[in-house]
């Protein structure tokens, strides 16, 4: 295993600062170490989750007897960083889901003339191949709630509960209703809980209540719609009045390539912009956070990406999007989401027929391109690879170090450019001082820009000594994740490539960080 901290796994590159910039030739930026607003909770390892759409579960993850090593092996290197993501079987087309015990396969798609799914039958097998999953993986059992039935909702939930009762951490009830049709509820927030209270309540019989509190309550996206579904306007609702609900998920896409209109705001500057992206965490987001964790409860980004609609090329398959998700989550971990679940699937031709997305036109998937990897070949996205953003899943997890970790924002220092900058402090035990510094440097550096690469040198103040890891790629808009790295190591095939690469400050030393590039510092 690459990833072993021997000294022979391990290359300490000693002059690190001389290797990126002088540090004592370069103006510098004092970096305030001291949070610059409140400390979160302690983080558990299932923070860094997934949510996979389960019509493309039998790419992803194979079957029972042949399971798909490429997504395993990333799920690997996971658990070895102390991470135990939660697998959500979710996205549009669990509303479209019903169980067989006579299929065969895990999964099988029916779709129409143009490749839009609208059934997605799931056998026996899809529940078995959990098993296949690192040891003290839990899943999202999820529940179609489209089809406007109580027999198939119930049959799933009875078909996972009977198969896999002890690796079911939550139920959830249906993929934003946000995007139901109006006539489903009339626009009526009661109605809509109403309609869940039954079918929750009826499901919690049919599994001898192992699902009595462990239900996801909405799932909404954070469209503008007649229909009012978020936390924020469920719990006062009374959805939570029998002691259901778990924790209250939210969905999070600040851009979509659904429409030609959007598709043109969806880029690489506008996607790094941290001033937008906490802007948008804080005004469509973070009320429903505060409704939940007001009314004693977790919340969770029960479905996250960069860009709604699979995704832009060009932009979320490049470095950037290991970027973006980086900043992204460690935002919402600032914020005391319980997890987060970076959404992974494929083009869906139902959910607008304006999109820049297309499947195949052999019909294979179109692969998302903001997806941890592609699983298999493909006519749209050519050959089975991981792809750049692999890398931010595993700075986020040994930044949070396997569960326990606190984590807050720092403020931008003096000079730099809060548009361009995200930096937090993560404490460790009932310390009060930082364990950990992760920094990211979100100004964009395109390949063939011309003008030398910028760099930040900041001062951390005083400090005995720290490692550092680096998250680098030649440029932002860098597509081959061969050339991408997380301390030293690339992975574009599963397996991790190179020599694990720990640079070393000396007492008080200063850290380096190139645009577009993340650090992560330890303090010895």
């Amino acid at each position: 295993m690459k990833h072993a901290t021997t000294a022979k796994a391990v290359s300490c590159v000693l002059a690190a600062l001389t290797a990126h910039a002088s540090a004592a030739d370069t103006p510098y930026y004092s970096l305030s170490t001291t949070p610059s607003g409140p400390v979160s909770q302690a983080h558990v390892p299932q923070f860094v989750s997934y949510s996979f759409e389960p019509a493309f579960w039998g790419e992803f993850f194979g079957e029972p007897s042949a399971p798909r090593n490429l997504t395993f092996a990333l799920l690997k290197h996971l658990h070895e960083r102390g991470a135990r993501p939660i697998i959500r079987a979710g996205g549009i087309t669990m509303d479209s889901m019903v169980f067989d015990a006579s299929q065969t396969l895990s999964a099988v798609r029916t779709e129409n003339a143009k490749g839009g799914i609208y059934r997605t039958t799931i056998g026996p097998a899809f529940y078995d191949s959990w098993d296949n999953f690192p040891a003290g993986t839990t899943f999202v059992s999820t529940l179609n709630f489209g089809n406007d039935s109580l027999a198939i909702a119930r049959g799933l939930a009875v078909a996972s509960h009977a198969r896999q009762a002890p690796k079911i951490a939550y139920y959830e009830l249906g993929n934003e209703p946000t995007n139901y049709p109006a006539s489903r509820w009339r626009q009526n927030t009661s109605a809509y809980v109403a309609q869940w209270r039954e079918f929750t309540g009826r499901i919690d019989a049919a599994v001898a209540g192992a699902s009595l509190g462990k239900w996801w309550a909405s799932s909404a996206t954070t469209d503008v719609t007649g229909l009012r579904v978020r936390p924020s306007d469920l719990i006062p609702a009374g959805i939570n009045s029998t002691g259901e609900v778990g924790q209250y998920s939210i969905h999070s896409y600040a851009f979509a390539t659904c429409d030609p209109a959007r598709a043109a705001r969806a880029t690489t500057a506008n996607l790094l912009n941290h001033t937008d992206l906490t802007r948008y965490a804080d005004v469509e987001i973070l009320p429903s956070a505060r409704a939940a964790m007001d009314a004693g409860a977790a919340w969770v980004v029960g479905e996250f990406n960069s860009i709604a609609c699979s995704g832009k090329p060009g932009v979320s398959d490049t470095f950037a999007q290991a970027l973006w998700a980086a900043a992204a989550s460690l935002l919402y971990a600032a914020r005391n989401a319980t997890s987060v679940h970076l959404h992974q699937g494929a083009t869906l031709a139902f959910q607008s027929d304006q999109q820049l997305n297309t499947p195949g036109d052999d019909g294979s998937p179109g692969f998302s391109s903001y997806a941890l990897l592609y699983p298999v070949a493909s006519s749209k996205r050519g050959p089975a690879r991981v792809l750049p953003v692999f890398v931010s899943q595993l700075l986020v997890a040994e930044a949070l170090g396997g569960g326990g970790a606190r984590i807050a924002a720092l403020a931008t220092p003096v000079g730099a450019k809060p548009s361009e900058f995200a930096a937090y402090a993560v404490f460790v035990g009932g310390s009060g001082a930082p364990a950990r510094l992760v920094v990211l440097n979100l100004k964009p550096y395109y390949a063939g820009q011309g003008a030398a690469v910028g760099t930040l040198v900041l001062d951390i103040g005083p400090h005995q000594g720290a490692t550092v890891k680096r998250m680098t790629a030649p440029s932002v808009d860098e597509k081959d994740a061969a050339k991408v790295t997380w301390a030293g190591q690339s992975f574009r095939d599963g397996d991790a490539v190179g020599n694990v690469t720990v640079e070393t400050l000396g007492p008080g030393g200063k850290v380096v960080v190139r645009d577009s590039e993340a650090v992560l510092v330890s303090y010895s």
